[in-house]
């Protein structure tokens, strides 16, 4: 049962006479309603309507000039930009960039990118559900298809939305990039354009929506309190953490919530006082143990979102699932963090390494925060939640793996068993918290 299973089971229990528009999901049997999603956060008020069927002559005869002559690079192109899933390829610049700056980046960027590329494409949905309109080489044998064409209205290009969405977010945390991600953007029209599938008006109208939500949602995030910095002191006890925290880390507690009712609406209970059996097994392992290969893959890969990718992919999710699913998977996320570091600063649990000395981690180097609950755990086990509710067929293997994240921080060394038992107790509330929000946006719950 895909995400459109499962809302329809809800759906089902309100109106059934809504006019609807189908989207190609997994399951022959699953269908959803454009109704049942609803923006998180913002909408507009403008209204759009298509061209007439003159301007449409004179749009067309662009499309048709643009594919004259279209060499190897001009395929690629194509290929690069409308294959997969309209936000992939945003999703993968913001990441790049990411990975090259050097020194502190926002914790809120990702997140605010796709709740942004989500609210547009539920703005473009509104309006396709409003004009039946067909593609350009559907209207004119001389315009070739160079690209999928989906089973819904083309008015308003939702690729160019997401684009629009994803150029103003990831120009707002990383400004210096602004001359690249204009030549990116210009880029993409010019390939989507090519494709056959859209109007240059539906493009620029898809930006347009795009960039308008994204300042919205620009604006809301200088408020987020991702860019506070930490001027507090570290409590001096035997007992406890010690260190000396990076300034932003301790300040993701007072990260504004998405879902969360406050950051400690799932404060786990206080940690042992007493480490000595948890120490103990700790110590068992590392003598039986030269590495440990699970430990050392969940430091290093992104699981997490290698796997969204591909579950997007395998059930061959429209543009707005798939924008549904990246938003309910990386709010899951941030909120996550926001659980584990509230418990971590308000106990400043100890490590292991410093509550034995002579101990050696398996990972060697510890992340120089409070311990308790497990962070990486934490969020593992709202994530796994949050793709449960999306992909349903696959639970079982999602929480397992969320399981293999746990484990794998145990056995390198970095957490006692119970730091991670407790944080994922805790993810798995969290992603019940952000699945009932986004359930209530749309009037399901």
């Amino acid at each position: 049962m895909t995400i459109s299973a499962r809302l329809i089971q809800v759906r089902l229990l309100k109106s059934f006479n809504l006019i609807v528009l189908l989207l190609p999901v997994a399951s022959a049997t699953a269908q959803v309603q454009i109704n049942d999603f609803e923006p998180f956060k913002f909408q507009l008020e403008e209204t759009f309507s298509p061209v007439n069927a003159t301007e449409r002559e004179q749009e067309i005869a662009k499309v048709i000039e643009l594919q004259k002559g279209i060499n190897k690079e001009d395929t690629w192109a194509m290929n690069y930009w409308n294959a997969s899933y309209p936000s992939y390829r945003w999703h993968q610049v913001m990441m790049e960039i990411s990975r090259a700056k050097k020194g502190h980046k926002n914790g809120g960027r990702v997140v605010i990118l796709h709740l942004s590329i989500y609210d547009a494409l539920t703005e473009v949905w509104k309006h396709k559900k409003q004009h039946q309109v067909t593609a350009p080489f559907q209207q004119n044998a001389n315009v070739q298809k160079l690209g999928r064409k989906r089973a819904y209205s083309t008015f308003i290009c939702e690729w160019s939305a997401v684009a629009g969405a994803a150029h103003a977010v990831i120009g707002y945390y990383f400004p210096d990039k602004k001359p690249s991600l204009d030549s990116l953007l210009a880029q993409f029209k010019e390939a989507r354009l090519r494709t056959g599938l859209q109007l240059p008006s539906d493009i620029e109208k898809g930006m347009a929506i795009g960039k308008q939500i994204a300042h919205q949602y620009i604006e809301y995030a200088k408020t987020d309190r991702t860019d506070r910095t930490w001027e507090g002191q570290v409590p001096s006890a035997d007992s406890l953490w010690s260190g000396t925290p990076g300034k932003w880390d301790p300040m993701k507690r007072q990260w504004r919530p998405l879902t969360l009712l406050s950051p400690d609406q799932f404060r786990p209970a206080p940690p042992p006082t007493d480490w000595t059996k948890d120490m103990e097994e700790l110590r068992r392992f590392n003598a039986t143990h030269q590495g440990s290969d699970i430990a050392w893959k969940w430091k290093n890969a992104p699981v997490w979102d290698n796997l969204l990718e591909r579950k997007i992919l395998e059930y061959d999710l429209g543009p707005l699932e798939a924008a549904f699913a990246s938003a309910v998977f990386h709010t899951a996320r941030f909120d996550g963090i926001i659980a584990a570091w509230d418990g971590k600063y308000h106990y400043w649990g100890i490590r292991p390494f410093q509550y034995d000395p002579e101990f050696k981690p398996i990972l060697v180097d510890t992340p120089n925060f409070p311990g308790y609950p497990a962070g990486h755990t934490t969020v593992a086990g709202s994530i796994a939640t949050a793709l449960s509710f999306l992909f349903p067929q696959d639970e079982q293997l999602f929480h397992e793996m969320a399981k293999e994240c746990s484990e794998s921080r145990f056995e390198g060394g970095v957490h006692f068993r119970t730091d991670n038992e407790v944080g994922l107790t805790v993810g798995n509330q969290v992603g019940s918290q952000v699945i009932n929000t986004f359930l209530a946006r749309m009037g399901q719950k």
